[in-house]
C-alpha cells in the first residue's frame, strides 16, 4: 500500500441474507454494499452523498469493522481491518471513530456525560481518575460545553440535541482518531446549531491537518462542499461516481449526479425560476430484486439498450471515475 494513501477500500461488500417464507423460497439477499472501491490520502476528507437506502452507512459501518463484510478489504494504517482478530482490532479502534446519525440513540441514556466520557479513557487508556477527569473537562470546554462542571452530572435527556451531538463529537475524538466518519451529523439539529457544529468539526480537522482524515455522510451537498475534498456518490449500493468535490458540483458527470445536484434548492427565488432541473423519475430500485445491468437504467432518461443488461465498469474522465457507458469511450 502507498505511504500517502491512509484509508483504502477494495471491493468492499456486504450481502444481508433474507429470511426464506412461503413467498421466498430461493436464498436472497439484499446488496446494501455492492462492490465499491477508493482510496483516501493522508489528511484527506471525503463526502459520501446518495439517495436514503443507497448503502451510506452500511458502508461506514463495514470500514469500521461495526458490522462483518461479506467480502472485499479495507486498509488503514498499513493494516488490512478485515484479517485482523478481536484483539488486535481492539487495539486498533482508538484510531477510527464514528458519531452517529442520531444523538439520543448513541448515548447511554443511563448514564451521565462524565461516565460516557469517562469510560473511553478507562477502556484504552491507563490514565489516573485525576488526569481522566481532566481530559473529559477538556473535552467539555473544546466542544462548546461551558462551563464544562454543568454538563457532568446531567443525562442525554437533560440536554438539547446540540448538546447531545456534542458530547457525541466529545467522545470521537477523545482520543484522538486518525479516521473519523460523520453519519449525518447535522441532519437531526436547528439551522442555527448546525452551524456551530459545522464548524466545529472544521476546527477538529484543522488542528489535526494531515493526522486525520475525515468522512462525512450527508444529503446536503453544501454540506459536503465546505468540508469535503472529494466526493463519492452512491446508488442503490454502489458507486457510481467518485472525484474531487468542486469538479463534482460545477460538472456532474453520471446522470444520477446531474439530478442530485439539480435538486439542490437554491434560495435566491430569481434564479430558482430560470434554473434547468432535471426531476428524478420513479423510484429506487429493491435491493432485493434490482433491475439487472445498470441499477439506475430504469430512471435514466440516456439509457442504451447495453445499460439492461450490462453492469458498466468504472471510466477515468479527467480526474474522476464514473460508471456509466455515456463514458465508454473515455
Amino acid at each position: 500500500m502507498e505511504k500517502n494513501f491512509f484509508l483504502k477500500v477494495v471491493n468492499v461488500k456486504k450481502y444481508f441474507p433474507v429470511s426464506k417464507s412461503f413467498l421466498i423460497k430461493s436464498q436472497k439477499y439484499v446488496k446494501a454494499v455492492d462492490n465499491i472501491s477508493f482510496s483516501i490520502r493522508r489528511g484527506g476528507t471525503l463526502g459520501i452523498v446518495g439517495e436514503s437506502g443507497s448503502g451510506k452507512t452500511t458502508l461506514a459501518r463495514v470500514i469500521l469493522r461495526l458490522i462483518e463484510p461479506t467480502s472485499g478489504s479495507v486498509y488503514f494504517d498499513n493494516k488490512n481491518i478485515f484479517d485482523l482478530d478481536k484483539h488486535e482490532l481492539r487495539k486498533l479502534r482508538p484510531k477510527m471513530q464514528m458519531i452517529f446519525q442520531d444523538p439520543m440513540a448513541s448515548l447511554n441514556p443511563r448514564k451521565k456525560v462524565k461516565q460516557i466520557l469517562t469510560q473511553v479513557f478507562k477502556l484504552h487508556t491507563s490514565l489516573s481518575n485525576e488526569e481522566i477527569y481532566d481530559r473529559v473537562l477538556d473535552l467539555l470546554e473544546k466542544v462548546g460545553l461551558s462551563p464544562p462542571e454543568l454538563f457532568l452530572d446531567r443525562y442525554p435527556h437533560e440536554l438539547s440535541g446540540g448538546q447531545r451531538q456534542r458530547v457525541c463529537i466529545a467522545r470521537a475524538i477523545a482520543l484522538n482518531p486518525k479516521l473519523l466518519i460523520a453519519d449525518e451529523p447535522v441532519s437531526a439539529l436547528d439551522v442555527s446549531v448546525r452551524g456551530q457544529i459545522i464548524n466545529l468539526l472544521l476546527n477538529i480537522y484543522r488542528e489535526r491537518g494531515e493526522d486525520m482524515i475525515y468522512i462525512i455522510i450527508s444529503h446536503d451537498i453544501a454540506l459536503i462542499k465546505s468540508m469535503c475534498k472529494d466526493t463519492l456518490v452512491m446508488y442503490s449500493g454502489r458507486m457510481v461516481e467518485f472525484g474531487e468535490t468542486d469538479s463534482i458540483i460545477k460538472s456532474p458527470l453520471h446522470p444520477y449526479t446531474r439530478m442530485l445536484i439539480s435538486a439542490v434548492p437554491i434560495p435566491d427565488p430569481e434564479i430558482a425560476r430560470t434554473k434547468k432541473r432535471i426531476p428524478i423519475s420513479g423510484e429506487p430500485p429493491s435491493l432485493i430484486n434490482p433491475p439487472p445491468g445498470c441499477h439506475f437504467h430504469p430512471r435514466c432518461p440516456y439509457v442504451m439498450e447495453r445499460c439492461k443488461v450490462e453492469v458498466p465498469q468504472y471510466f477515468q474522465v479527467e480526474d474522476r471515475l464514473v460508471s456509466c457507458f455515456l463514458y465508454a469511450q473515455y
